[in-house]
């Protein structure tokens, strides 16, 4: 199995439920357990932290991605085993895109909804041909989702959007998924 280095998006929030905490680390735990690499916005808290510990907790290699302004805002992770700083929000993203080899969208704010759009966006064009991997904790995505299927029916969006993104709710099938999908 080749060695991969997986993008994580995801919110940054220590506000919301357990749940999505305790998977996003269950995340990280698959990422180490398979000998990949996270790369991810660097962030100490909410799903960010939680998903960067779990795999720095199992031996595995951690690069966050911030911007130099990013320490009013929030934490940053330092135990990560790299850090890359940037100027801005819009170089923090070009710098994972251009380093992941594929892409998961864990439940998150506008942020996340940001950078799942922009990935998104990048595929649809052809600027990119990474998998992209909703990972679906508890149905968070289930509205979105919907609302991609009802745009598309309005003619807002190309019906072959859907075939961009795969959706995932265990740890496990992400990183089938994402295994899978780079393999082709």
């Amino acid at each position: 199995m080749t060695r991969l280095t997986i993008c994580m998006y995801g919110a940054a929030s220590d506000r919301i439920n357990s749940i999505y905490i305790n998977a996003a680390n269950e995340l990280g735990k698959e990422i180490a357990k398979r000998h990949h690499k996270l790369i991810y916005g660097g962030g100490a808290s909410g799903l960010m932290g939680a998903c960067a510990s779990g795999v720095l907790e199992n031996g595995g290699e951690v690069t966050g991605v911030v911007p130099t302004f990013m320490n009013k805002f929030e934490p940053i992770k330092s135990e990560c085993t790299e850090i890359v700083r940037t100027e801005t929000m819009s170089l923090r993203k070009e710098v994972m895109e251009e380093n992941a080899d594929a892409f998961v969208i864990a439940p998150g704010g506008i942020g996340t909804f940001d950078e799942f759009f922009q990935i998104l966006t990048l595929t649809e064009l052809g600027r990119s041909a990474k998998p992209i991997i909703i990972y679906n904790v508890a149905g968070f995505y289930d509205d979105t989702i919907a609302n991609i299927d009802k745009l598309i029916g309005m003619g807002f969006i190309r019906e072959s959007v859907k075939s961009l993104f795969s959706v995932c709710e265990t740890p496990e099938e992400v990183l089938n998924a994402v295994e899978w999908l780079t393999s082709q």
